[in-house]
């Protein structure tokens, strides 16, 4: 019987960054994917970017960036669009029915921010520390993450721990009096949550999303995401990585509290030292694992950890290339953002409280040629049931209409979390694997007991975007995880 050194279950990006890594020291890995491809759910992506540029350098990885100016455009009804462009050098304005004056506060706040999101950066790459551990090491990590919030100065650590509890509307509003600058903050603060703009702890959300993308809030750095993939694959397959695709994991196997191998779906069993899940922290816990080994306040904090997804994929294909009214064709390579202002967002949210959709549909979206690919918010997960899926295309649709003049769509494509949560086996169909909330990062992710991707059972690890640092295609979490595995082998 074939015994590798380790199993990774789920052929996600983080589980082929972990791969890469052990492969490295020389591990003999097998990766199991369910599905016919590697990616998981960065396949439902547009683009890939937020990846680390740390491992692109550590792996070598061979993938070029789109070198193509990148805009965000926020719609306006009156069809006066927001243009702008974001580097490391700041916000550049094209376009905008904004005042100078509100320009001039929009870029003041966004460096407050990069500024107060510098003193987490450097945490989003090393393991988080446990609380009370007594370990020296987890005692310097705290006190590092302290002394960067006080190298800020006074007023600066002051400001941070002011606003880090505070909603993302309260913010807006007592900066900024333009609404549709108000609505494109409040739009990425609440990204891929189920946070409104007036929930608390929403400003936290766009720091932490900042700290991961180096100080950037609008991801205009892109690399096309087959390609990542495509040479992640290739990266583990030229290292030795053996990857056994439209494999199911029926459940991790383990002998006296310590993994001994994993039962395919087919009663196959393969063995292995150590086991790293890329699944969802509920799947690994209380299906592939299964509650007999764990203890009842686990399994407690298992099942209350929050993982309900209210973000569904949209493709339309259409049959010539959109044009967007009022956008000059040098800046149609962008990301058209529909948040006009802070009330529309939240009532938006507030139809998803009760696992329905707002008429007030909130969207970002990508032209690819004759397709148009759009996430929208606040379609919730919801069990034992399911949205009108005609309703919703045709609320969008409406919508789109009034921006884009030769809209004819012959086909439509629409997958809801319930169909994510199928398709990728993704408990909730949430695309971080599990909410993004104050008790649910950092040290606290995904929860006590599991949040150094670690687990109750020896040489069991999680690397899937339901651990530290969470989601976005940054490929830290599968880092991160590796580096762990290495040192715990040692």
């Amino acid at each position: 019987m074939k015994k590798y050194d380790v199993i990774i279950i789920g052929g996600g990006h983080n589980g082929l960054v972990c791969a890469s890594y052990l492969a490295k020291r020389k591990y003999k890995i097998l990766i199991l994917e369910k599905n016919s491809e590697v990616g998981g759910l960065a396949n439902c992506a547009n683009f890939a970017n937020s990846f680390s540029k740390k491992i692109i350098s550590d792996l070598n990885i061979d993938i070029p960036q789109l070198n193509q100016n990148s805009y965000i455009v926020s719609l306006n009804p009156d069809t006066n669009h927001t243009i702008i462009e974001e580097s490391q050098n700041g916000i550049i304005f094209h376009n905008s029915s904004a005042t100078k004056e509100n320009q001039e506060k929009f870029k003041i706040l966004l460096n407050k921010y990069k500024k107060f999101s510098s003193s987490l950066s450097q945490f989003m790459n090393q393991t988080p520390p446990r609380i009370k551990s007594g370990v020296f090491q987890d005692t310097l990590k705290l006190m590092k993450m302290g002394w960067n919030v006080r190298k800020l100065g006074k007023k600066n650590m002051r400001e941070f721990l002011r606003v880090i509890g505070l909603n993302i509307a309260d913010e807006l509003e007592d900066n900024l009096s333009d609404d549709i600058l108000r609505g494109i903050l409040s739009h990425e603060a609440v990204l891929g949550t189920n946070l409104g703009p007036r929930s608390p702890g929403s400003v936290l959300t766009l720091l932490y999303k900042q700290a991961i993308n180096n100080g950037l809030v609008f991801d205009s750095e892109k690399y096309n995401i087959n390609d990542y993939i495509s040479s992640l694959e290739k990266i583990c397959i030229d290292s030795g990585v053996e990857i056994r695709k439209n494999i199911s994991v029926n459940k991790i196997k383990i002998i006296e509290n310590r993994v001994s191998g994993v039962e395919l779906d087919h009663n196959e069993i393969i063995n292995a030292n150590i086991i790293v899940s890329n699944a969802d922290p509920k799947k690994t816990y209380l299906e592939l694992l299964g509650p007999e080994p764990l203890d009842t306040d686990f399994i407690r904090r298992t099942k209350n950890f929050r993982s309900k997804g209210n973000v569904a994929k949209l493709t339309l294909l259409l049959n010539e290339k959109p044009i967007v009214n009022n956008i000059d064709k040098e800046k149609a390579n962008a990301r058209y953002i529909f948040a006009p202002n802070i009330n529309y967002v939240e009532k938006s949210f507030n139809s998803s409280k009760y696992n329905n959709f707002s008429e007030n549909l909130c969207f970002e979206f990508h032209i690819l040629d004759k397709q148009l690919k759009l996430n929208l918010y606040y379609i919730p997960y919801i069990k034992n049931s399911t949205h009108d899926k005609e309703k919703i295309i045709q609320q969008c649709q409406n919508i789109l209409k009034k921006f884009i003049g030769n809209l004819n769509i012959t086909n439509a494509e629409l997958l809801t979390p319930n169909d994510i949560s199928n398709k990728y086996n993704v408990s909730g169909g949430h695309w971080n694997h599990g909410e993004f909330e104050i008790d649910q990062m950092l040290m606290m992710r995904p929860f006590y007991g599991s949040a150094q991707y670690q687990t109750p059972i020896k040489n069991l690890y999680l690397c899937s975007a339901g651990t530290h640092p969470g989601g976005g295609i940054t490929g830290i979490n599968g880092q991160n995880a590796a580096k762990k595995i290495i040192e715990d082998q040692r």
